[in-house]
């Protein structure tokens, strides 16, 4: 029974640590985000099937059966640990094969983020006119300021950027969107992070307690002089 619980309580904050992504019923929506961060597609219909079209494969697969990705109650979509490699387009359709929504999602790799710090004086990517296949322009579409991560004390904030591309007529377009099939290689296509020095007043009201949880024990290796921790809860997204 005690096992039982501490699972139960374990389940929230997992669910809670992911990115949710909408989208209006019927729609299609277009999104850029960052590899490697998990996040959940909403679908909000009990009886509805998964499709993943894959412009690099040309191809329509049925998502349900596998194995790197999970259904979640209400038909929504996990998938965890998300690669380049899963750009594309995320089709919601119910049991009458009828659009409930679709997602065109641009994965943009992490390896790739340029990182900035506004206080050391170092600045974003500028915007760049490039020719792939006609002239367009490169830009970063940039997210909120998420909010600062200490309070009463010196903390930093961060926000994150995607690379788009818009052509003279057109609108922005995630740049692997865009480019599709084509294989383009250039350092202003990527995505960006940038940090902010802040300090803010603590808000008592808002504050909450937040569980922790011990995933595994591991003795340090002392013939090693590094080693990798991995937070199982840590998102780049808050």
């Amino acid at each position: 029974m005690l096992a039982t619980l501490w699972l139960v309580s374990l389940s929230l904050p997992m669910l809670w640590a992911q990115k949710l992504i909408n989208c209006p019923y019927k729609n299609v929506c277009q999104y850029a985000l960052l590899s490697g961060n998990d996040v959940i597609l909403q679908c909000n219909n009990h009886k509805a099937q998964w499709y993943f079209y894959s412009s690099l494969e040309d191809k329509l697969s049925l998502l349900n059966s596998m194995p790197n990705v999970k259904i979640l109650p209400g038909s929504n979509l996990q998938l965890p640990n998300p690669q380049p490699s899963q750009t594309g387009l995320y089709r919601c359709l119910d049991d009458h094969k009828t659009r409930v929504v679709e997602y065109d999602i641009d994965f943009q790799d992490i390896a790739l983020l340029h990182i900035t710090h506004k206080e050391l004086g170092q600045k974003p990517m500028e915007n760049e006119t490039m020719n792939l296949g006609g002239q367009v322009l490169v830009f970063t579409h940039w997210d909120p300021w998420q909010d600062c991560n200490r309070c009463e004390k010196p903390g930093e904030r961060k926000r994150l950027g995607y690379c788009y591309v818009e052509e003279p007529l057109g609108k922005p377009i995630p740049c692997w969107l865009y480019l599709r099939e084509e294989k383009v290689t250039h350092s202003r296509l990527r995505p960006e992070l940038q940090l902010q020095a802040c300090k803010v007043p603590c808000d008592t009201s808002t504050e909450t307690n937040q569980p922790y949880f011990i995933f595994d024990t591991h003795q340090e290796d002392k013939t090693k002089d590094h080693m990798w921790l991995s937070c199982p809860l840590a998102s780049i997204y808050r």
